[in-house]
């Protein structure tokens, strides 16, 4: 594994996790930001070298441009990282659930009002069964839980519904004033 995670180009990204890390989703490997910035530095440094090499050779000027893209993807997501709130979580404003008849799932849709995290999620889908939802609870984001319990209320809501004869909603609105 340590060598899946030493050549991973972390190309999904880094997800901030508790503890100011970032993990990989790929490889699951865990960096401080200081391990950012040296990912961020091995590329910059891969570009230069591949610079002082002839730069009359066609193939060396793609390899160039290549890992300057790659050193601006990179500083993307370190400056995505560096700006990541420190407030602990972004409370949400509003969740949506909507059943999918087809595919007999729920879509959970999280609306903040403030700025949301990078990291942060915003939609969420799951099987219309109580153990599916009840999954959720142990995520480790906190506005996963939180919709996942709003799920399971709207689920519970649906049950009881069908169980006396009258057509369930298809969906449900909870505000802020109902977490």
């Amino acid at each position: 594994m340590e060598n899946v995670a030493e050549n991973c180009l972390h190309l999904r990204g880094l997800g901030a996790v508790p503890g100011s890390r970032f993990q990989c989703p790929v490889c699951n490997v865990y960096l401080d930001l200081e391990g950012v910035e040296q990912w961020v530095w091995a590329a910059e440094k891969s570009r230069d070298e591949a610079y002082s090499v002839v730069e009359s050779d066609e193939f060396v000027q793609i390899l160039c441009e290549e890992w300057q893209q790659e050193v601006y993807r990179r500083r993307k997501v370190l400056y995505e990282l560096r700006n990541v709130p420190h407030v602990a979580i972004a409370r949400p404003e509003m969740i949506l659930i909507s059943y999918d008849i087809a595919e007999e799932a729920y879509e959970c849709r999280i609306f903040y009002k403030e700025p949301r995290p990078v990291w942060g999620t915003d939609r969420i889908r799951v099987e219309a069964a109580l153990d599916a939802v009840l999954a959720l609870r142990s995520h480790p984001d906190p506005n996963v839980r939180l919709a996942s319990s709003k799920a399971e209320e709207f689920h519970n809501l649906r049950l009881r519904l069908v169980e006396q004869n009258t057509p369930p909603p298809s969906r449900r609105v909870f505000y802020q004033n109902e977490f």
